[in-house]
């Protein structure tokens, strides 16, 4: 599952972050209302937290454009206003949940995974499936028809996200940033490396799932189903 985080405060973006990795949630933060608004726009994410107070371009705003452009991502807002008007105004404009600051991080995840569930957006299996191959994300396995090899750290991290994004064309900077972290030392090729190791994998068990790089440096999955 694919959260993104828009926040302008950055130690608060990141203790979420980190709380939502350790549930095995993908995580991206942007800082700014316009980078988020963009990110929001132009990728594909299971759910929004949106803080109301950011620069550049404020959380109701980008509620607004949202709603324009008929994205129907969940979103729940972040703010430190507690004032009735502003909760009924996020919630007017498209908001499914608002939290006030500050919050407990139990709070959050309980809140992000009821309206998850409502919004028939949170998957209750511990595999995930695509042409001939399962990932078995439990056991850490890759399996195809009766082989299976094992798969776990960044590998099965990237693998997943690929398979829960399979009809969507991936950039190796978010890829980076959603596998790595915000702000990781960590160099774009290690997900050039990683896929390597991933596809060397799909070959070992025989399967004739591809992962693509297409022009513009995107990634996606593929192959026969």
């Amino acid at each position: 599952m694919n959260i993104l985080i828009i926040e302008d405060e950055y130690s608060l973006a990141d203790a979420i972050s980190e709380t939502l990795k350790s549930e095995k949630f993908n995580v991206c933060i942007k800082t700014d209302g316009e980078d988020g608004e963009n990110e929001a726009l132009t990728e594909n994410y299971d759910l929004i937290l949106l803080d109301v107070m950011l620069p550049k371009k404020n959380g109701f705003d980008i509620l607004e454009t949202l709603g324009q452009a008929k994205i129907k991502t969940p979103i729940i807002m972040l703010t430190a206003k507690s004032e009735i008007d502003d909760k009924l105004n996020g919630l007017e404009h498209g908001a499914d949940d608002y939290v006030t600051k500050p919050f407990a991080m139990r709070e959050l995840i309980a809140r992000i995974k009821a309206v998850l569930k409502r919004t028939n957006n949170i998957e209750n299996t511990d595999c995930l499936e695509y042409g001939d191959i399962v990932l078995d994300l439990k056991n850490a396995k890759l399996k195809s028809h009766n082989n299976e090899i094992q798969i776990s750290g960044k590998e099965l991290e990237l693998l997943e996200h690929l398979l829960m994004n399979k009809n969507q064309i991936s950039s190796r900077e978010s890829l980076a940033e959603r596998i790595w972290g915000y702000e990781s030392d960590s160099e774009y090729n290690n997900v050039e490396v990683y896929i390597t190791f991933i596809r060397r994998k799909l070959k070992l068990i025989e399967s004739k799932v591809t992962i693509k790089a297409v022009r513009g440096a995107r990634i996606q999955v593929g192959g026969k189903k």
